[in-house]
Protein backbone atom coordinates (compact mmCIF):
# COMPACT_ATOMS: atom_id res chain seq x y z
CA UNK A 1 0.00 0.00 0.00
CA UNK A 2 1.16 3.57 -0.68
CA UNK A 3 2.56 5.47 2.32
CA UNK A 4 0.09 7.70 4.15
CA UNK A 5 1.27 11.34 3.94
CA UNK A 6 -1.57 12.76 6.05
CA UNK A 7 0.55 12.99 9.22
CA UNK A 8 -0.03 11.81 12.79
CA UNK A 9 -2.12 14.82 13.80
CA UNK A 10 -4.54 14.56 10.88
CA UNK A 11 -8.18 15.36 11.69
CA UNK A 12 -9.82 13.10 9.09
CA UNK A 13 -11.09 9.53 9.18
CA UNK A 14 -11.80 7.27 6.22
CA UNK A 15 -14.46 4.59 6.62
CA UNK A 16 -14.90 1.72 4.18
CA UNK A 17 -17.96 -0.55 4.05
CA UNK A 18 -17.69 -3.74 2.03
CA UNK A 19 -20.15 -6.51 1.26
CA UNK A 20 -22.23 -8.37 -1.26
CA UNK A 21 -24.42 -6.47 -3.73
CA UNK A 22 -27.92 -6.21 -2.32
CA UNK A 23 -26.75 -5.40 1.22
CA UNK A 24 -27.75 -1.75 0.76
CA UNK A 25 -24.14 -0.65 1.15
CA UNK A 26 -24.28 2.62 -0.80
CA UNK A 27 -27.58 3.72 0.77
CA UNK A 28 -26.23 2.97 4.23
CA UNK A 29 -22.98 4.76 3.58
CA UNK A 30 -24.74 7.86 2.29
CA UNK A 31 -26.86 7.90 5.45
CA UNK A 32 -23.60 8.00 7.37
CA UNK A 33 -22.30 10.86 5.21
CA UNK A 34 -25.50 12.83 5.83
CA UNK A 35 -24.96 12.46 9.58
CA UNK A 36 -21.50 13.96 9.32
CA UNK A 37 -22.60 16.81 7.06
CA UNK A 38 -25.47 17.62 9.44
CA UNK A 39 -22.81 18.06 12.13
CA UNK A 40 -20.89 20.54 9.99
CA UNK A 41 -18.14 18.17 8.84
CA UNK A 42 -16.75 17.81 5.32
CA UNK A 43 -17.15 14.53 3.43
CA UNK A 44 -16.15 12.86 0.19
CA UNK A 45 -17.48 9.44 -0.76
CA UNK A 46 -16.43 6.85 -3.32
CA UNK A 47 -18.46 3.88 -4.52
CA UNK A 48 -16.94 0.94 -6.36
CA UNK A 49 -18.99 -1.91 -7.79
CA UNK A 50 -18.70 -4.36 -10.68
CA UNK A 51 -20.99 -4.28 -13.72
CA UNK A 52 -23.04 -7.30 -12.69
CA UNK A 53 -26.82 -7.50 -12.83
CA UNK A 54 -26.77 -9.38 -9.56
CA UNK A 55 -24.01 -10.15 -7.09
CA UNK A 56 -20.41 -9.08 -6.89
CA UNK A 57 -18.38 -7.30 -4.26
CA UNK A 58 -19.47 -3.72 -3.54
CA UNK A 59 -17.52 -1.10 -1.63
CA UNK A 60 -18.51 2.31 -0.29
CA UNK A 61 -16.07 4.57 1.48
CA UNK A 62 -16.44 8.01 2.98
CA UNK A 63 -13.73 10.36 4.16
CA UNK A 64 -14.83 12.82 6.84
CA UNK A 65 -13.03 15.76 8.44
CA UNK A 66 -13.69 19.10 10.14
CA UNK A 67 -11.39 20.53 7.43
CA UNK A 68 -12.13 20.51 3.67
CA UNK A 69 -11.38 17.25 1.86
CA UNK A 70 -11.09 16.96 -1.91
CA UNK A 71 -11.01 13.23 -2.51
CA UNK A 72 -10.64 9.78 -1.00
CA UNK A 73 -7.37 8.43 0.35
CA UNK A 74 -5.90 4.93 0.10
CA UNK A 75 -5.51 4.20 3.81
CA UNK A 76 -8.60 3.06 5.75
CA UNK A 77 -9.26 3.89 9.40
CA UNK A 78 -12.46 1.89 9.91
CA UNK A 79 -13.35 -1.16 7.84
CA UNK A 80 -16.90 -2.46 8.14
CA UNK A 81 -16.84 -6.03 6.83
CA UNK A 82 -20.33 -7.32 6.09
CA UNK A 83 -18.92 -10.51 4.57
CA UNK A 84 -15.73 -12.56 4.54
CA UNK A 85 -14.56 -11.18 1.20
CA UNK A 86 -14.39 -7.70 2.69
CA UNK A 87 -11.94 -8.88 5.33
CA UNK A 88 -9.85 -10.89 2.91
CA UNK A 89 -9.70 -8.08 0.36
CA UNK A 90 -9.41 -4.93 2.44
CA UNK A 91 -7.95 -5.64 5.89
CA UNK A 92 -4.49 -4.85 4.53
CA UNK A 93 -5.65 -1.28 3.82
CA UNK A 94 -6.18 -0.51 7.52
CA UNK A 95 -3.76 1.88 9.19
CA UNK A 96 -2.03 0.75 12.38
CA UNK A 97 -4.65 0.99 15.09
CA UNK A 98 -7.46 1.01 12.55
CA UNK A 99 -10.73 -0.70 13.42
CA UNK A 100 -12.29 -3.79 11.85
CA UNK A 101 -16.03 -3.96 12.54
CA UNK A 102 -17.48 -7.41 11.86
CA UNK A 103 -20.08 -10.00 12.91
CA UNK A 104 -18.21 -12.96 14.47
CA UNK A 105 -21.08 -15.27 13.54
CA UNK A 106 -20.53 -14.52 9.84
CA UNK A 107 -16.90 -13.52 9.47
CA UNK A 108 -13.63 -15.08 10.60
CA UNK A 109 -10.69 -12.83 11.40
CA UNK A 110 -8.17 -15.61 11.91
CA UNK A 111 -4.87 -14.34 10.64
CA UNK A 112 -5.64 -10.68 11.37
CA UNK A 113 -2.87 -9.09 13.46
CA UNK A 114 -4.73 -8.03 16.62
CA UNK A 115 -1.71 -6.02 17.73
CA UNK A 116 -2.20 -3.66 14.76
CA UNK A 117 -5.96 -3.88 14.24
CA UNK A 118 -8.72 -2.91 16.66
CA UNK A 119 -11.18 -5.78 16.13
CA UNK A 120 -14.75 -4.79 17.07
CA UNK A 121 -17.21 -7.69 17.17
CA UNK A 122 -20.80 -6.57 16.58
CA UNK A 123 -23.55 -9.24 16.33
CA UNK A 124 -25.39 -7.60 13.41
CA UNK A 125 -27.90 -10.40 12.83
CA UNK A 126 -28.72 -10.78 16.53
CA UNK A 127 -29.32 -7.04 16.86
CA UNK A 128 -31.65 -6.99 13.85
CA UNK A 129 -33.56 -10.05 15.07
CA UNK A 130 -34.04 -8.54 18.53
CA UNK A 131 -35.57 -5.43 16.95
CA UNK A 132 -37.85 -7.51 14.70
CA UNK A 133 -36.30 -5.97 11.61
CA UNK A 134 -35.43 -7.17 8.11
CA UNK A 135 -31.97 -8.66 7.39
CA UNK A 136 -30.92 -5.61 5.33
CA UNK A 137 -30.99 -3.57 8.56
CA UNK A 138 -27.67 -5.10 9.54
CA UNK A 139 -26.02 -2.21 7.74
CA UNK A 140 -27.80 0.21 10.10
CA UNK A 141 -26.30 -1.68 13.05
CA UNK A 142 -22.92 -1.23 11.38
CA UNK A 143 -23.46 2.52 11.05
CA UNK A 144 -24.32 2.74 14.74
CA UNK A 145 -21.16 0.84 15.60
CA UNK A 146 -19.04 3.25 13.51
CA UNK A 147 -20.47 6.27 15.31
CA UNK A 148 -20.05 4.64 18.71
CA UNK A 149 -16.46 3.72 17.92
CA UNK A 150 -15.56 7.24 16.77
CA UNK A 151 -17.48 9.02 19.53
CA UNK A 152 -19.89 10.81 17.20
CA UNK A 153 -23.35 11.47 18.72
CA UNK A 154 -25.97 8.85 17.87
CA UNK A 155 -28.72 11.46 17.58
CA UNK A 156 -27.50 12.51 14.13
CA UNK A 157 -28.12 9.00 12.85
CA UNK A 158 -31.45 8.41 14.58
CA UNK A 159 -32.78 11.79 13.38
CA UNK A 160 -31.70 10.91 9.84
CA UNK A 161 -33.38 7.51 10.01
CA UNK A 162 -36.67 8.96 11.24
CA UNK A 163 -36.62 11.52 8.43
CA UNK A 164 -35.68 8.87 5.86
CA UNK A 165 -38.55 6.57 6.82
CA UNK A 166 -41.12 9.26 7.63
CA UNK A 167 -43.41 8.10 4.81
CA UNK A 168 -43.21 4.45 5.82
CA UNK A 169 -45.10 2.71 8.59
CA UNK A 170 -43.98 4.20 11.96
CA UNK A 171 -42.63 0.88 13.21
CA UNK A 172 -40.09 0.72 10.37
CA UNK A 173 -38.37 3.91 11.50
CA UNK A 174 -38.37 2.79 15.12
CA UNK A 175 -36.96 -0.63 14.23
CA UNK A 176 -34.11 1.10 12.42
CA UNK A 177 -33.53 3.39 15.39
CA UNK A 178 -33.43 0.41 17.75
CA UNK A 179 -30.93 -1.38 15.51
CA UNK A 180 -28.73 1.72 15.23
CA UNK A 181 -28.81 2.21 19.01
CA UNK A 182 -27.76 -1.37 19.72
CA UNK A 183 -24.96 -1.08 17.14
CA UNK A 184 -23.83 2.19 18.73
CA UNK A 185 -23.63 0.56 22.14
CA UNK A 186 -21.52 -2.25 20.70
CA UNK A 187 -19.13 0.31 19.23
CA UNK A 188 -18.74 2.17 22.52
CA UNK A 189 -18.02 -1.12 24.33
CA UNK A 190 -15.10 -2.06 22.07
CA UNK A 191 -12.38 -3.72 24.11
CA UNK A 192 -9.57 -2.16 22.08
CA UNK A 193 -8.72 1.54 21.94
CA UNK A 194 -9.58 3.26 18.67
CA UNK A 195 -7.36 6.38 18.44
CA UNK A 196 -9.38 8.51 16.00
CA UNK A 197 -12.40 10.56 17.10
CA UNK A 198 -15.05 12.66 15.37
CA UNK A 199 -17.13 15.47 16.84
CA UNK A 200 -19.80 17.73 15.31
CA UNK A 201 -19.14 21.45 15.16
CA UNK A 202 -20.77 23.66 17.78
CA UNK A 203 -22.57 25.76 15.15
CA UNK A 204 -22.79 23.54 12.04
CA UNK A 205 -22.92 25.45 8.73
CA UNK A 206 -25.39 24.39 6.08
CA UNK A 207 -23.84 22.34 3.30
CA UNK A 208 -25.08 20.33 0.35
CA UNK A 209 -24.24 16.68 -0.22
CA UNK A 210 -24.45 16.09 -3.96
CA UNK A 211 -22.87 14.01 -6.70
CA UNK A 212 -21.86 15.29 -10.12
CA UNK A 213 -25.11 14.34 -11.83
CA UNK A 214 -27.15 16.19 -9.21
CA UNK A 215 -24.87 19.23 -9.52
CA UNK A 216 -25.21 19.23 -13.32
CA UNK A 217 -28.97 18.81 -13.00
CA UNK A 218 -29.16 21.76 -10.62
CA UNK A 219 -27.02 23.83 -12.98
CA UNK A 220 -29.34 23.00 -15.87
CA UNK A 221 -32.42 23.94 -13.85
CA UNK A 222 -30.79 27.21 -12.78
CA UNK A 223 -30.07 27.94 -16.46
CA UNK A 224 -33.74 27.55 -17.36
CA UNK A 225 -33.55 24.26 -19.25
CA UNK A 226 -36.72 23.50 -21.17
CA UNK A 227 -36.09 19.94 -22.38
CA UNK A 228 -33.89 17.05 -21.25
CA UNK A 229 -33.67 13.85 -23.26
CA UNK A 230 -31.67 10.71 -22.54
CA UNK A 231 -31.47 6.97 -22.76
CA UNK A 232 -30.07 5.52 -19.51
CA UNK A 233 -26.38 4.62 -19.61
CA UNK A 234 -24.00 4.46 -16.68
CA UNK A 235 -22.78 6.87 -15.34
CA UNK A 236 -25.32 9.32 -16.81
CA UNK A 237 -28.44 7.39 -15.78
CA UNK A 238 -29.06 9.12 -12.45
CA UNK A 239 -29.13 12.52 -14.18
CA UNK A 240 -32.20 11.34 -16.10
CA UNK A 241 -33.78 10.25 -12.82
CA UNK A 242 -32.93 13.58 -11.20
CA UNK A 243 -34.44 15.61 -14.04
CA UNK A 244 -37.57 13.44 -14.09
CA UNK A 245 -38.02 13.98 -10.35
CA UNK A 246 -38.07 17.76 -10.83
CA UNK A 247 -39.75 18.18 -14.22
CA UNK A 248 -43.14 19.44 -13.04
CA UNK A 249 -41.68 21.68 -10.36
CA UNK A 250 -39.51 23.50 -12.89
CA UNK A 251 -41.58 23.11 -16.06
CA UNK A 252 -39.08 20.92 -17.89
CA UNK A 253 -40.02 18.36 -20.54
CA UNK A 254 -38.07 15.21 -19.66
CA UNK A 255 -38.06 12.41 -22.23
CA UNK A 256 -36.71 8.91 -21.73
CA UNK A 257 -36.10 8.22 -25.41
CA UNK A 258 -35.99 4.87 -27.18
CA UNK A 259 -32.27 5.32 -27.85
CA UNK A 260 -29.47 7.88 -27.90
CA UNK A 261 -30.07 8.73 -31.57
CA UNK A 262 -33.53 9.96 -30.72
CA UNK A 263 -32.27 11.88 -27.70
CA UNK A 264 -29.77 13.92 -29.72
CA UNK A 265 -32.23 14.60 -32.54
CA UNK A 266 -34.92 15.68 -30.09
CA UNK A 267 -32.73 18.23 -28.35
CA UNK A 268 -31.74 19.67 -31.75
CA UNK A 269 -35.44 20.05 -32.53
CA UNK A 270 -36.13 21.56 -29.12
CA UNK A 271 -33.34 24.10 -29.62
CA UNK A 272 -34.82 25.06 -32.99
CA UNK A 273 -38.09 25.74 -31.20
CA UNK A 274 -36.34 28.00 -28.69
CA UNK A 275 -36.01 25.74 -25.67
CA UNK A 276 -32.78 25.34 -23.80
CA UNK A 277 -32.11 21.66 -24.41
CA UNK A 278 -29.68 19.04 -23.14
CA UNK A 279 -28.96 15.34 -23.43
CA UNK A 280 -26.34 13.25 -21.62
CA UNK A 281 -24.80 9.82 -21.98
CA UNK A 282 -21.52 7.90 -21.75
CA UNK A 283 -19.05 7.29 -24.57
CA UNK A 284 -20.95 4.36 -26.07
CA UNK A 285 -24.19 6.33 -26.18
CA UNK A 286 -22.42 9.33 -27.66
CA UNK A 287 -21.24 7.07 -30.50
CA UNK A 288 -24.88 6.74 -31.50
CA UNK A 289 -25.40 10.48 -31.17
CA UNK A 290 -22.48 11.50 -33.36
CA UNK A 291 -24.32 11.93 -36.68
CA UNK A 292 -27.03 14.04 -35.03
CA UNK A 293 -24.29 15.90 -33.15
CA UNK A 294 -22.99 16.91 -36.58
CA UNK A 295 -26.53 18.04 -37.42
CA UNK A 296 -26.35 20.35 -34.42
CA UNK A 297 -23.06 21.69 -35.76
CA UNK A 298 -24.17 22.41 -39.33
CA UNK A 299 -27.60 23.71 -38.28
CA UNK A 300 -25.93 25.91 -35.64
CA UNK A 301 -28.16 24.56 -32.90
CA UNK A 302 -27.63 25.69 -29.31
CA UNK A 303 -27.52 22.35 -27.49
CA UNK A 304 -25.67 21.11 -24.41
CA UNK A 305 -24.38 17.53 -24.42
CA UNK A 306 -23.08 15.71 -21.36
CA UNK A 307 -20.50 13.02 -22.15
CA UNK A 308 -19.51 11.17 -19.00
CA UNK A 309 -16.51 8.94 -19.53
CA UNK A 310 -16.12 5.34 -18.49
CA UNK A 311 -13.30 3.09 -19.73
CA UNK A 312 -13.66 1.77 -23.29
CA UNK A 313 -13.41 0.60 -25.96
CA UNK A 314 -16.86 -0.89 -26.61
CA UNK A 315 -18.66 -1.72 -23.36
CA UNK A 316 -15.35 -1.56 -21.51
CA UNK A 317 -15.71 -1.15 -17.75
CA UNK A 318 -19.22 0.29 -17.40
CA UNK A 319 -19.07 1.16 -13.69
CA UNK A 320 -15.51 2.47 -13.46
CA UNK A 321 -13.82 5.72 -14.44
CA UNK A 322 -11.32 7.16 -16.93
CA UNK A 323 -10.43 10.33 -18.84
CA UNK A 324 -10.02 8.74 -22.25
CA UNK A 325 -12.79 10.45 -24.27
CA UNK A 326 -11.14 13.86 -24.69
CA UNK A 327 -9.93 13.33 -28.25
CA UNK A 328 -13.15 11.49 -29.06
CA UNK A 329 -15.45 14.39 -28.20
CA UNK A 330 -13.06 16.88 -29.78
CA UNK A 331 -13.25 15.18 -33.20
CA UNK A 332 -16.70 13.51 -33.09
CA UNK A 333 -18.78 13.81 -36.32
CA UNK A 334 -17.60 14.03 -39.88
CA UNK A 335 -16.23 17.29 -41.19
CA UNK A 336 -15.27 20.33 -39.15
CA UNK A 337 -17.40 22.64 -37.05
CA UNK A 338 -16.87 24.62 -33.86
CA UNK A 339 -17.69 23.17 -30.46
CA UNK A 340 -16.87 24.04 -26.88
CA UNK A 341 -15.67 21.40 -24.40
CA UNK A 342 -15.86 22.14 -20.68
CA UNK A 343 -14.48 19.73 -18.06
CA UNK A 344 -15.62 20.27 -14.45
CA UNK A 345 -13.33 19.03 -11.72
CA UNK A 346 -15.79 18.83 -8.82
CA UNK A 347 -19.46 19.33 -8.01
CA UNK A 348 -19.21 23.11 -7.56
CA UNK A 349 -17.61 23.43 -10.98
CA UNK A 350 -20.16 21.01 -12.43
CA UNK A 351 -22.98 23.32 -11.33
CA UNK A 352 -21.32 26.49 -12.62
CA UNK A 353 -20.01 25.10 -15.90
CA UNK A 354 -23.42 23.63 -16.73
CA UNK A 355 -25.31 26.90 -16.50
CA UNK A 356 -22.47 28.59 -18.34
CA UNK A 357 -22.66 25.90 -21.02
CA UNK A 358 -26.24 26.92 -21.83
CA UNK A 359 -25.18 30.56 -22.19
CA UNK A 360 -22.26 29.62 -24.43
CA UNK A 361 -24.46 27.41 -26.60
CA UNK A 362 -26.89 30.29 -27.12
CA UNK A 363 -24.23 32.95 -27.61
CA UNK A 364 -22.26 30.86 -30.11
CA UNK A 365 -25.17 28.90 -31.63
CA UNK A 366 -23.11 25.73 -31.56
CA UNK A 367 -22.97 22.56 -29.42
CA UNK A 368 -21.29 22.68 -26.01
CA UNK A 369 -20.03 19.48 -24.38
CA UNK A 370 -19.77 19.02 -20.62
CA UNK A 371 -17.12 16.33 -20.30
CA UNK A 372 -17.38 14.38 -17.04
CA UNK A 373 -16.58 10.89 -15.81
CA UNK A 374 -17.79 8.25 -13.40
CA UNK A 375 -15.62 9.65 -10.61
CA UNK A 376 -17.53 12.93 -10.81
CA UNK A 377 -21.00 11.70 -11.69
CA UNK A 378 -21.41 8.89 -9.15
CA UNK A 379 -19.68 10.18 -6.02
CA UNK A 380 -20.92 12.68 -3.47
CA UNK A 381 -19.05 15.49 -1.80
CA UNK A 382 -20.14 18.05 0.75
CA UNK A 383 -20.08 21.55 -0.68
CA UNK A 384 -21.21 25.04 0.11
CA UNK A 385 -24.65 25.92 -1.29
CA UNK A 386 -24.33 26.87 -4.95
CA UNK A 387 -24.28 30.57 -5.70
CA UNK A 388 -27.61 31.14 -7.43
CA UNK A 389 -27.05 34.90 -7.40
CA UNK A 390 -24.14 34.43 -9.80
CA UNK A 391 -26.28 32.61 -12.39
CA UNK A 392 -27.05 34.65 -15.49
CA UNK A 393 -29.13 33.79 -18.53
CA UNK A 394 -27.81 35.08 -21.85
CA UNK A 395 -29.68 33.87 -24.92
CA UNK A 396 -27.35 35.64 -27.35
CA UNK A 397 -28.70 36.85 -30.70
CA UNK A 398 -32.21 35.46 -30.28
CA UNK A 399 -35.43 37.00 -31.54
CA UNK A 400 -38.39 35.45 -29.70
CA UNK A 401 -41.22 37.71 -30.79
CA UNK A 402 -42.10 40.59 -33.09
CA UNK A 403 -41.06 41.00 -36.71
CA UNK A 404 -37.77 40.33 -38.46
CA UNK A 405 -38.24 43.57 -40.38
CA UNK A 406 -37.10 45.41 -37.29
CA UNK A 407 -33.68 43.79 -37.68
CA UNK A 408 -32.25 44.82 -41.04
CA UNK A 409 -28.85 43.33 -40.10
CA UNK A 410 -30.43 39.88 -40.48
CA UNK A 411 -32.16 40.52 -43.82
CA UNK A 412 -31.19 40.23 -47.46
CA UNK A 413 -31.19 43.25 -49.72
CA UNK A 414 -34.79 42.46 -50.67
CA UNK A 415 -35.90 42.15 -47.03
CA UNK A 416 -35.91 38.35 -46.60
CA UNK A 417 -34.77 36.86 -43.29
CA UNK A 418 -31.38 35.13 -43.55
CA UNK A 419 -31.02 32.50 -40.84
CA UNK A 420 -27.35 31.98 -41.74
CA UNK A 421 -26.37 35.54 -42.58
CA UNK A 422 -22.59 35.78 -42.85
CA UNK A 423 -21.45 37.99 -39.97
CA UNK A 424 -18.14 39.24 -38.63
CA UNK A 425 -18.31 37.14 -35.45
CA UNK A 426 -19.86 34.11 -37.18
CA UNK A 427 -23.15 34.33 -35.25
CA UNK A 428 -26.39 35.15 -37.09
CA UNK A 429 -29.63 36.44 -35.62
CA UNK A 430 -31.72 33.43 -34.63
CA UNK A 431 -35.47 34.00 -34.98
CA UNK A 432 -37.84 31.47 -33.47
CA UNK A 433 -40.71 29.89 -35.40
CA UNK A 434 -43.70 32.17 -35.02
CA UNK A 435 -41.76 35.40 -35.32
CA UNK A 436 -43.22 37.33 -38.26
CA UNK A 437 -41.05 37.02 -41.34
CA UNK A 438 -38.88 34.24 -39.89
CA UNK A 439 -39.34 31.82 -42.74
CA UNK A 440 -36.40 29.42 -42.71
CA UNK A 441 -35.28 25.93 -43.64
CA UNK A 442 -32.96 24.12 -41.21
CA UNK A 443 -31.58 20.74 -42.23
CA UNK A 444 -28.37 18.70 -42.38
CA UNK A 445 -27.15 19.99 -45.76
CA UNK A 446 -24.62 22.70 -46.35
CA UNK A 447 -26.74 25.78 -46.91
CA UNK A 448 -26.62 29.30 -48.13
CA UNK A 449 -27.63 32.29 -46.01
CA UNK A 450 -31.32 31.47 -46.44
CA UNK A 451 -30.82 27.91 -45.23
CA UNK A 452 -31.53 26.31 -48.60
CA UNK A 453 -31.21 26.95 -52.31
CA UNK A 454 -29.07 26.20 -55.33
CA UNK A 455 -26.17 28.25 -53.98
CA UNK A 456 -25.64 25.79 -51.10
CA UNK A 457 -23.16 23.59 -52.99
CA UNK A 458 -21.14 26.27 -54.76
CA UNK A 459 -17.51 26.58 -53.75
CA UNK A 460 -17.90 30.24 -52.80
CA UNK A 461 -20.86 29.53 -50.54
CA UNK A 462 -19.14 26.57 -48.92
CA UNK A 463 -16.13 28.71 -48.10
CA UNK A 464 -18.30 31.53 -46.76
CA UNK A 465 -20.43 29.31 -44.51
CA UNK A 466 -17.53 27.16 -43.31
CA UNK A 467 -15.46 30.19 -42.39
CA UNK A 468 -18.50 31.83 -40.79
CA UNK A 469 -19.00 28.86 -38.46
CA UNK A 470 -15.34 28.56 -37.57
CA UNK A 471 -15.10 32.26 -36.66
CA UNK A 472 -17.20 31.38 -33.62
CA UNK A 473 -14.08 29.89 -32.07
CA UNK A 474 -12.54 33.36 -31.94
CA UNK A 475 -15.61 34.61 -30.08
CA UNK A 476 -15.51 31.56 -27.83
CA UNK A 477 -11.90 32.21 -26.81
CA UNK A 478 -13.00 35.53 -25.36
CA UNK A 479 -15.95 34.09 -23.43
CA UNK A 480 -15.10 30.57 -22.19
CA UNK A 481 -13.84 29.95 -18.62
CA UNK A 482 -10.04 30.24 -18.34
CA UNK A 483 -7.75 27.70 -16.63
CA UNK A 484 -7.63 27.72 -12.82
CA UNK A 485 -4.32 28.19 -11.03
CA UNK A 486 -3.62 27.15 -7.45
CA UNK A 487 -0.62 26.40 -5.29
CA UNK A 488 2.61 28.35 -5.74
CA UNK A 489 3.64 30.60 -8.60
CA UNK A 490 5.28 28.54 -11.39
CA UNK A 491 8.34 30.80 -11.18
CA UNK A 492 8.86 29.89 -7.52
CA UNK A 493 7.61 26.29 -7.56
CA UNK A 494 9.82 23.23 -7.34
CA UNK A 495 7.49 21.45 -9.75
CA UNK A 496 4.46 22.47 -11.84
CA UNK A 497 1.53 20.18 -12.61
CA UNK A 498 -1.18 20.39 -15.27
CA UNK A 499 -4.42 18.40 -15.25
CA UNK A 500 -8.04 18.50 -16.38
CA UNK A 501 -11.38 17.30 -15.03
CA UNK A 502 -11.67 15.33 -11.82
CA UNK A 503 -7.94 14.64 -11.55
CA UNK A 504 -7.81 18.08 -9.97
CA UNK A 505 -9.30 16.65 -6.77
CA UNK A 506 -6.42 14.33 -5.80
CA UNK A 507 -3.97 16.93 -7.18
CA UNK A 508 -5.37 19.57 -4.80
CA UNK A 509 -5.04 17.16 -1.89
CA UNK A 510 -1.45 16.27 -2.79
CA UNK A 511 -0.45 19.91 -3.33
CA UNK A 512 -1.62 20.70 0.21
CA UNK A 513 0.41 17.84 1.69
CA UNK A 514 3.50 18.84 -0.28
CA UNK A 515 3.22 22.46 0.86
CA UNK A 516 3.12 21.23 4.46
CA UNK A 517 6.31 19.27 3.75
CA UNK A 518 8.08 22.27 2.23
CA UNK A 519 7.68 21.35 -1.45
CA UNK A 520 6.29 24.18 -3.59
CA UNK A 521 3.93 23.05 -6.34
CA UNK A 522 2.25 25.19 -8.98
CA UNK A 523 -0.92 23.69 -10.46
CA UNK A 524 -3.02 24.51 -13.50
CA UNK A 525 -6.44 22.97 -14.14
CA UNK A 526 -7.49 23.27 -17.79
CA UNK A 527 -11.24 23.91 -17.55
CA UNK A 528 -12.02 24.68 -21.20
CA UNK A 529 -10.44 21.97 -23.32
CA UNK A 530 -11.68 23.44 -26.60
CA UNK A 531 -11.01 26.03 -27.82
CA UNK A 532 -7.72 25.23 -26.15
CA UNK A 533 -6.33 28.00 -23.86
CA UNK A 534 -3.05 28.12 -25.76
CA UNK A 535 -1.71 31.37 -24.34
CA UNK A 536 -2.46 30.53 -20.70
CA UNK A 537 -0.95 27.05 -20.93
CA UNK A 538 2.11 28.24 -22.87
CA UNK A 539 2.77 30.95 -20.28
CA UNK A 540 2.46 28.43 -17.46
CA UNK A 541 4.82 26.00 -19.16
CA UNK A 542 7.28 28.73 -20.13
CA UNK A 543 7.65 30.00 -16.57
CA UNK A 544 7.89 26.58 -14.88
CA UNK A 545 11.11 24.85 -13.83
CA UNK A 546 9.87 21.26 -14.07
CA UNK A 547 6.50 20.19 -15.48
CA UNK A 548 4.25 17.15 -15.00
CA UNK A 549 0.97 16.30 -16.75
CA UNK A 550 -1.42 14.04 -14.83
CA UNK A 551 -4.38 12.46 -16.63
CA UNK A 552 -6.48 9.32 -16.51
CA UNK A 553 -5.74 7.73 -19.87
CA UNK A 554 -3.01 5.71 -21.59
CA UNK A 555 -1.99 7.92 -24.51
CA UNK A 556 -1.66 11.30 -22.82
CA UNK A 557 -4.48 13.10 -24.59
CA UNK A 558 -4.14 16.41 -22.73
CA UNK A 559 -0.37 16.32 -23.15
CA UNK A 560 -0.84 15.76 -26.88
CA UNK A 561 -3.16 18.76 -27.12
CA UNK A 562 -0.59 20.88 -25.31
CA UNK A 563 2.11 19.87 -27.79
CA UNK A 564 -0.26 20.45 -30.71
CA UNK A 565 -1.50 23.86 -29.63
CA UNK A 566 1.46 25.29 -27.69
CA UNK A 567 4.35 23.57 -29.52
CA UNK A 568 5.78 22.87 -26.07
CA UNK A 569 6.44 19.61 -24.26
CA UNK A 570 6.58 18.63 -20.60
CA UNK A 571 9.21 16.89 -18.53
CA UNK A 572 7.17 14.11 -16.92
CA UNK A 573 3.73 12.56 -16.99
CA UNK A 574 1.62 10.33 -14.77
CA UNK A 575 -1.14 8.24 -16.36
CA UNK A 576 -3.71 5.93 -14.80
CA UNK A 577 -5.98 3.70 -16.88
CA UNK A 578 -7.08 0.79 -14.67
CA UNK A 579 -10.58 2.18 -14.15
CA UNK A 580 -9.76 3.63 -10.74
CA UNK A 581 -9.36 7.32 -9.88
CA UNK A 582 -5.98 8.71 -8.94
CA UNK A 583 -5.07 8.38 -5.27
CA UNK A 584 -3.65 11.59 -3.79
CA UNK A 585 -0.84 9.51 -2.27
CA UNK A 586 0.11 8.47 -5.80
CA UNK A 587 0.18 12.09 -6.97
CA UNK A 588 2.10 13.14 -3.84
CA UNK A 589 4.79 10.50 -4.37
CA UNK A 590 5.21 11.37 -8.06
CA UNK A 591 5.45 15.13 -7.58
CA UNK A 592 7.80 14.79 -4.61
CA UNK A 593 10.11 12.54 -6.62
CA UNK A 594 10.16 14.98 -9.52
CA UNK A 595 10.80 17.92 -7.16
CA UNK A 596 13.63 16.05 -5.45
CA UNK A 597 15.29 15.41 -8.82
CA UNK A 598 14.89 18.96 -10.08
Amino acid sequence: MLPDPRGDDRPDIQIKIGGQAGFGIKAAGQSLARCFVAGGLHTFDLTEYPSLIRGGHNVYQVRVSPEPVHCQVTAVDILVALNQESVDTHVGELVDGGALVYDPAKVSIDGVDRAKVCAVAVPFDEIVAAAGGAPIMRNVAALGAVLGLSGYPLSYLTDSLRAQFARKAPEIAEQNVAVATAGYESGTRAECVFPFRLSPLADPPRRLLVDGNEAIGLGALAAGIGMYCAYPMTPASSLLSFMAAHDREYGVVVKHTEDEIAAMNMVVGAAFGGARAMCATAGGGFALMVEAFGLAGVSESAVVVGVFTRPGPATGLPTWTEQSDLRYVLHAAQGEFPRVILAPGDTSQAFELTWRAFNLADQLQTPVIVLGDTYLQDNRRSTEPFDLAAVTVDRGKLLTEGDTQGHPEALSDDGIYLRYKVTEDGVSLRALPGVKGACQVVNSYEHDEYGYGAQGETAANRIAQNEKRMRKLDLARATVPPPIRFGSSPKDADVSVICFGTTVQPVREAVGWLARDGVKVAALQVVTLWPFPTEDVATFLGTSKRTVVIEGNFTGQLEGLMRQECLLGVDEHLHRYDGRPFAPEQVYATLKEVADRA
